[in-house]
């Protein structure tokens, strides 16, 4: 499970983004391009290395709106040494709904532009613990020690803050921050941590 530190950790990270000062829009956007339906799609990684990937489809309504459906999620891996050692694996699957608004945002220029969004999310995925040398996990391994694991699937709100660069024609590609609240067995995480995607706008 995601610790309190790691959501700390992405707190800053948000706090950081949204105080960058070479992507404020002088005037707010508000032209409508021609283009409006895009795709998307990426990879990222969490701050344990854990691999994510996701991507979606959106409509722009004007310059500095758009909306659509978007799908992330991925594998994290986190070894603990107590008195055995212990990997816990959490592997998540996000499906949700997110509105962005953009700052100095138009598919046709090349320019950098400002994201943040938000939206709802169902959450779905398993953990497991398991410990070669602790066998009271629950189920037996071969060869020794033992394994927990669940299953789980919840709703929340989703937070999505970027920074992203057009290159005209409808193409773009963003560094985004997709952050998804909430608590499992106790525990606060923050799923995926980091994701690049590129997108192209008809």
């Amino acid at each position: 499970m995601k610790t309190n530190k790691r959501f700390f950790c992405m707190a800053s990270l948000i706090i950081g983004l949204m105080a960058f000062p070479s992507v404020q829009a002088e005037e707010p956007a508000v032209s409508v391009s021609s283009r409006k339906l895009g795709f998307r799609g990426g990879i990222g990684t969490d701050i344990s290395g854990g691999i994510a990937y996701g991507g979606g489809v959106n409509y722009l309504i004007t310059n500095s709106f758009e909306f659509g459906l978007v799908g992330f999620g991925g594998t994290y891996v986190e070894e603990i040494h107590k008195t055995h050692t212990y990997t816990e694996t959490t592997k998540l699957l996000v499906v949700g709904f997110l509105a962005n608004y953009f700052a100095n945002y138009d598919p046709e220029k090349v320019a950098p532009f400002f994201i943040a969004g938000f939206g709802l999310a169902s959450i779905s995925g398993t953990w497991e613990e398991r410990s070669k040398t602790d066998t009271s996990l629950g189920t037996p391994l071969a060869g020794g020690g033992s394994k927990q694991e669940r299953t789980f699937g919840i709703a929340g709100p989703l937070l999505n803050i970027g920074l992203g660069l057009s290159f005209g024609h409808g193409i773009d590609i963003r560094f985004e921050v997709p952050v998804i609240y909430g608590t499992i067995a106790g525990s606060s995480y923050v799923i995926p941590t980091f994701i690049l995607t590129l997108g192209y706008r008809f």
